[in-house]
């Protein structure tokens, strides 16, 4: 045994850092060559870091939410055959003692009475809003963890959110406010590390989970409907409040009527592979997501964003959360699509917006056709992400991030863009 230096491995071609999701691992508890040690969230997926050997915990250098970068140190272990330990390219690297970094590791989540208990950060936060008592609630994660899912429902103010019409998720600073709307089949939580780096830019962040989609489990699958619950609840929330939206496929199609219905206090449109462009649309994606009953099944499904491969526990927490929602996500898909047809048409409503309009498409999109690009009014900035496909969002997510923080000068609209993922 020999006390070495985890540092994160290179777990994708183009990954620079990562952010640390969760650890499986305690410091002190023992681990096998194969265990899985901590999750991460590249700018691709979610995957887990396994143990390249035997070994023991004995702190961990880094906490969840943390932001890493490659190579950096993550953990401190005790590890069988240390010499044989995969350095900076794998794993880990031994170092001397004086080197060693100490750093405290995040205390375990504890719930009204203090008891450690163990919840992923997402069931943390839903505890926070909800009051919910982690340590009374019965966890479904890997090793009983607690999910977010576990926690939906719990707690004194979970009456008030369950049936709300869209729930808000608010972090960041005093800036503009952005707000963010996902698509179909997911949730606030599909953004992944955008709505840190945009309050990292100093600007608050909204993100939306609509109807039939995350914390708002109730409301009709219409997307007029959706766009005035969205609108009501930013007038309640963000009174007098000037704002930016940026919304993907579904979400973007509700973002582009909600600047309608707020004209004058929406100054930027952001619109990621927006839905009602045209009408072709993948109808083995959306039927793939209503039925898939197994992981493998759902791989295939998600395989079609293009949005990378996915650890077998983040399957199997998707496809719980998928069929809890099923019914709901039903009802919107057909509201959605028909026939191999879109229902809907958001040109008119583009037409009529007031603010400025910026529309990312990634070419090699399979749920959408890009060149639906030619129905944009002419004032609409085009990014085309070369190669991207239906989350060209996550493939330049610095762009996104440029297009809502900055302040873009006059001239540009009507211009194309062309980026490398």
């Amino acid at each position: 045994m020999g006390r070495v230096i985890l540092r994160l491995p290179r777990l994708g071609e183009t990954m620079e850092q990562a952010r640390v999701t969760d650890w499986l691992v305690a410091p002190g508890a023992g681990f096998k060559r194969g265990d899985i040690l901590l999750e991460v969230e590249t700018d691709k997926t979610v995957v887990e870091v396994p143990a390249m050997t035997d070994g023991v915990l004995i702190a961990q250098l880094v906490s969840p939410g943390d932001m890493v970068d490659l190579d950096a140190p993550i953990a401190e272990i005790d590890a069988e055959g240390a010499g044989d330990v995969p350095t900076a390219k794998a794993a880990a690297a031994p170092i001397a003692p004086q080197q060693r970094e100490s750093v405290p590791a995040s205390p375990p989540a504890t719930g009204e009475v203090g008891a450690p208990v163990a919840a992923s950060p997402a069931a943390r936060a839903a505890a926070r809003r909800t009051g919910a008592d982690l340590t009374l609630i019965a966890g479904t994660g890997r090793r009983g963890r607690i999910t977010a899912e576990d926690v939906a429902g719990q707690g004194p103010d979970a009456d008030r959110q369950k049936g709300a019409p869209v729930a808000l998720h608010h972090i960041g600073g005093a800036g503009v406010p952005i707000v963010l709307l996902h698509g179909l089949y997911d949730d606030h939580r599909g953004w992944r590390d955008l709505p840190r780096r945009l309050a990292a830019a100093g600007h608050a962040v909204v993100s939306v989970d609509l109807p039939g989609h995350g914390d708002s489990v109730d409301g009709p699958a219409s997307l007029d409907a959706a766009a005035r619950a969205v609108a009501d609840a930013l007038t309640t929330e963000l009174p007098q409040c000037e704002m930016r939206l940026i919304g993907h496929s579904l979400g973007a199609a509700v973002a582009t009527k909600v600047a309608v219905l707020l004209a004058g206090r929406i100054d930027r449109l952001i619109l990621s592979a927006p839905l009602g462009l045209g009408t072709h649309i993948d109808m083995d994606f959306l039927q793939g997501m209503l039925t898939a009953g197994t992981t493998d099944a759902l791989s295939r499904a998600l395989s079609r964003l293009d949005a990378g491969p996915l650890s077998q526990a983040i399957l199997a927490q998707e496809l719980a959360r998928l069929q809890r929602l099923r019914p709901l996500h039903r009802a919107w898909a057909e509201a959605l699509a028909q026939g191999g047809f879109q229902q809907i048409d958001i040109t008119g409503d583009l037409a009529r917006t007031t603010c400025d309009v910026r529309v990312i498409f990634g070419t090699g999109d399979r749920i959408l056709d890009w060149q639906d690009i030619a129905n944009l009014p002419a004032r609409a900035a085009v990014h085309l992400v070369r190669g991207a496909g239906h989350l060209p969002h996550h493939a330049v997510p610095d762009l996104v991030v440029t297009l809502a923080t900055t302040t873009l000068g006059e001239g540009r609209a009507g211009t194309v863009t062309r980026s490398a993922p």
